[in-house]
């Protein structure tokens, strides 16, 4: 509860920073609504720009944080009564909406599923926190612990925008783990709250709640609200820049036009996945102004607003990784900036592993090269009759369209759903359209070519998809005012989607909720749903407090209270395995890095080298040669060993005889 009440306070505190920010914006932008969760999600961004100053200062520590959060409560009060005057016109609409609205019933299903999700959120990070764990949390606690943002050079996604990442690290100063979660999870309120509006405001008022709906009960946005990763913000920020890119196209005032570009720069500040939602903006923008004839003065004027507040915005964050690392997108785009700890051949395996994605297998590598540029193009996954059936393969066969887990996580966590193929061809039977759905179409079908082109991951695609819902939302709504069987076709269709989606929620909520109640213990928990916890406490107990641990097959390593780095090649160059000769060169490597335990877990190496990986060999013949010893081996399925390296080991590469 404490957890909650923090991240209320904060978010009261982005309100307040934000209201002052847009006080002198104009009342007719927008509704209640749409005014309070621009103060959040622009008051979030101060926020966490603002941390990062500190973070780069070196002064990432309580003092100077508490300091900057008063002086923000300071300022914030310049749009206190805006704020005040903004909740109460909204308090009216959400009356009217649960107890007076036709669609009232679902107002009352997003309540509950809401709830659902805020247990969720409440659970301390676990199994299903993957790259909360591995990455977002694990890298703001290094960042706190050093007191300054330090590159992470065994964890190329350290080098990467990080807005998100500052509000964790709020939460960890301050709270913990839980305060952090709760972060994103407030993200995908305000994604909600975005999509609502944009539905209501540019397409049907009568829609809106539906397309709220149907966005909210998509499995892997769903599943995202209760987990650290930072994919909501992305959502949320790109779908309050498709509101007012709509608004400036309908206006042609300079206002939204400037908001765009503020919110597409800080979707771009969150992840490099926003780079391209920004250049279909920008593209679509330098048509739109084009076509002003005359109105071109204006239009032009709006452009370069939405153009340079945009790259204006995000740029601390690419200017940052550029002066670290040598690439402005690293480790992407590697043949144009190159980048220190990494190579071509890393920069190869990388590109080849995000073409994996989707429905079939890329042939050999070597096959791939000796291709021509076109065919090389339209290989595996993107040949061209399976890009012309990936909607239907993402929806009924959402497995290849993911990382490897079992096909019930999949449906559950990882899935889109089936609304959104059912309803959206729905369109073509209405003969009359909202005017800025076709705009709204034109910047999903740009981004769904991109999406395919590039790396086929549903979570990669769910901006895109929130895009489409008021689109999907929209013909749910016409298809339920049908006089037809279609009426109640949709209607039976909706209404067991939705209680399924109901029950995946309470199904996650279900396994999380005695922990978030207290009836079992955090470390009961955690050593349930972690496998590798039982061997994370030994390491916290019993490591000298100067241990340092490299891990291969296992990144989550959050709850780890020592020194640690991944080993695993693909990841960096800090030990270069491809020129050993043998054990003595892994030992001395280890060494020179002052790595004094190993961990590994075979079965997530042995996936990602595809039974070609090479640091096995080396570790057996270094026990053999007496280097190692070990801790743990794999029992009661946990498939984890843990080695020491020994007095005869750390005499490797010193000098002195083994």
């Amino acid at each position: 509860m404490i957890d909650l009440l923090f991240w209320l306070a904060i978010s009261l505190l982005a309100a307040l920073v934000g209201a002052a920010i847009t006080r002198p914006l104009p009342p007719r932008l927008g509704s209640p609504l749409i005014r309070l969760v621009l103060a959040v999600a622009l008051g979030y961004l101060v926020l966490a720009y603002l941390i990062f100053a500190l973070a780069l200062l070196g002064l990432l520590r309580a003092g100077p944080v508490m300091a900057l959060l008063t002086a923000l409560l300071l300022a914030g009060l310049f749009g206190a009564r805006l704020l005040v005057r903004t909740l109460h016109e909204l308090g009216g609409d959400v009356r009217r909406a649960f107890l007076s609205s036709p669609s009232r019933f679902l107002y009352w299903f997003l309540l509950i599923w809401a709830l659902t999700k805020l247990v969720s959120a409440l659970s301390l990070p676990a199994g299903l926190d993957w790259d909360g764990l591995a990455e977002h949390l694990a890298m703001a606690k290094e960042w706190l612990e050093a007191g300054r943002i330090i590159p992470l050079w065994y964890d190329h996604h350290s080098q990467f925008p990080a807005t998100l990442q500052m509000l964790y690290a709020l939460g960890l100063l301050f709270r913990g783990p839980v305060a952090a979660k709760l972060f994103h999870f407030g993200f995908g309120i305000i994604a909600l709250a975005a999509v609502f509006e944009l539905t209501r405001r540019h397409i049907s008022r009568q829609a809106a709640p539906w397309a709220a709906v149907i966005l909210a009960t998509t499995p892997v946005f769903s599943w995202l609200m209760g987990v650290a990763y930072v994919d909501l913000a992305v959502v949320a920020y790109v779908l309050l820049a498709a509101h007012f890119f709509l608004e400036w196209v309908s206006s042609n005032e300079m206002q939204p036009a400037a908001l765009t570009g503020v919110l597409a720069g800080a979707a771009m500040t969150v992840k490099m996945q926003g780079i391209p939602y920004f250049g279909i903006l920008l593209l679509a923008s330098v048509y739109i102004a084009w076509r002003r004839a005359g109105q071109r003065p204006a239009a032009w004027r709006g452009l370069a607003a939405l153009g340079l507040l945009g790259v204006l915005i995000a740029s601390p964050w690419y200017i940052k990784s550029w002066l670290v690392t040598g690439n402005p997108v690293y480790p992407f785009a590697y043949g144009v900036f190159g980048g220190k700890q990494w190579s071509a051949e890393q920069a190869q395996w990388y590109q080849r592993h995000q073409l994996e994605f989707g429905v079939g297998d890329l042939p050999p590598q070597e096959v791939v090269d000796a291709l021509p540029w076109y065919q090389r193009t339209f290989v595996g996954p993107r040949q061209p009759l399976r890009l012309v059936l990936a909607p239907w393969n993402l929806t009924f066969n959402p497995v290849p369209f993911t990382v490897p887990i079992g096909p019930l996580a999949v449906v559950i966590c990882q899935a889109i759903g089936p609304l959104y193929l059912i309803f959206v061809p729905m369109l073509l039977l209405f003969t009359r359209r909202p005017p800025r759905l076709k705009t709204l179409l034109i910047l999903f079908a740009l981004l769904w070519v991109w999406w395919l082109y590039s790396m086929q991951l549903t979570r990669y695609l769910l901006p895109t998809l929130a895009m489409l819902a008021p689109a999907a939302g929209y013909a749910a709504y016409r298809c339920s005012q049908a006089r037809s069987i279609l009426r109640l076709a949709s209607v039976v269709v909706v209404s067991a989607w939705l209680v399924m989606a109901l029950a995946m929620s309470l199904l996650l909520a279900a396994a999380e909720l005695p922990q978030v109640l207290g009836t079992v213990p955090a470390e009961h928990y955690l050593a349930s749903s972690l496998l590798h916890h039982p061997l994370v406490t030994y390491l916290n107990s019993d490591a000298p407090p100067d241990a340092k641990l490299i891990s291969y097959g296992e990144p989550r390593l959050f709850y780890l209270d020592r020194d640690y780095l991944w080993g695993d090649p693909v990841y960096h160059r800090m030990i270069v395995y491809d020129t050993m000769e043998g054990p003595a060169d892994l030992v001395a490597a280890y060494n020179r890095l002052g790595i004094t335990h190993v961990l590994y877990q075979p079965d997530l190496v042995n996936r990602l080298f595809a039974g070609r990986e090479p640091v096995w060999p080396l570790l057996t013949a270094a026990i053999g040669e007496g280097y190692l010893e070990c801790l743990w081996a794999p029992s009661c399925g946990q498939p984890y060993w843990l080695f020491q390296v020994t007095e005869a080991g750390r005499q490797v590469g010193s000098g002195r005889p083994p």
